[in-house]
């Protein structure tokens, strides 16, 4: 693993290609308090049921961390777009899309618009990419 000495970010390889530069959390989410909403509750479901991570807000969007960046996601104005690894393709209809990273890992897709679709199924997903090891 490598930690970039600018941002604080950590890689698998050393001096791995990224952007250093960092937005405020609040941009992601002007005009958009019910997403904020939603954000803070998945946070808190994160934290309660999965583990401790460190949050990195990107021009493109928010990273979550814990072993390593296992969470992207874009806020939207009616919704929250997340993206997560796993070594499956996920097979569920709540799946908005799933593409190969390499042979053996899948970034997988939702788009959640309520606390309701963070469910323990959801959350389980979660919970194994935080866990993931490839």
């Amino acid at each position: 693993m490598w930690t970039c000495i600018k941002c604080g970010r950590v890689f698998k390889k050393e001096n791995q290609p990224h952007s250093c530069q960092k937005v405020s959390i609040e941009s992601h989410f002007r005009n958009k308090d019910e997403t904020r909403e939603l954000f803070n509750f998945l946070l808190q479901q994160i934290e309660k049921q999965i583990g401790k991570c460190k949050i990195f807000s990107l021009p493109c969007c928010v990273h979550l961390f814990g072993t390593y960046d296992f969470l992207a996601i874009l806020p939207k104005k009616d919704r929250v777009e997340l993206r997560f690894a796993l070594n499956r393709k996920l097979n569920t209809p709540r799946l908005k899309i799933s593409v190969p990273m390499s042979s053996k890992v899948f970034k997988n897709c939702f788009d959640i618009y309520t606390k309701q679709e963070l469910d323990n199924e959801l959350m389980g997903w979660l919970k194994e990419s935080y866990h993931l090891k490839d």
